[in-house]
């Protein structure tokens, strides 16, 4: 019960900065043909990741990177130098993770239902 009310904690705070990093993108400067194109890379390694790994690989997968989230925001601040600040990284981030690992969970979801296996990824722990 624990494990359950923890991944639905998990998945609320991640909806939660999904949708401050698609604010953020939307209101970007890039045009829209780019915005389009970037998003539409992100579904599709999201898709590729999907019909790579199991469910669980993909939740294991996503569950280390939400943790790391800060942590790739500061590399961000510190190595790129533009200016912005944790806040911006982090939101920019979170929206490319959770759209990749969103893809990938509703492509594996809907692989499974189709009765497709995974392809043999070795699970790396």
């Amino acid at each position: 019960m624990l494990d359950v009310l923890v991944r639905i904690a998990i998945v609320v705070g991640a909806v939660a900065v999904w949708v401050a990093g698609l604010r953020l993108f939307l209101q970007s400067g890039l045009s829209r043909r780019k915005k389009v194109r970037w998003t539409a890379l992100l579904v599709l390694v999201g898709i590729g990741i999907g019909a790579a790994v199991p469910l669980s690989q993909v939740w294991s997968k996503f569950l280390l990177l939400i943790v790391i989230l800060p942590a790739l925001g500061l590399a961000d601040v510190l190595l790129l130098r533009s200016g912005r600040g944790l806040s911006f990284w982090i939101r920019a981030c979170g929206f490319e993770v959770c759209t990749v690992f969103g893809a990938a969970a509703a492509a594996r979801f809907l692989l499974d239902l189709a009765g497709a296996a995974a392809l043999a990824v070795p699970a790396v722990n």
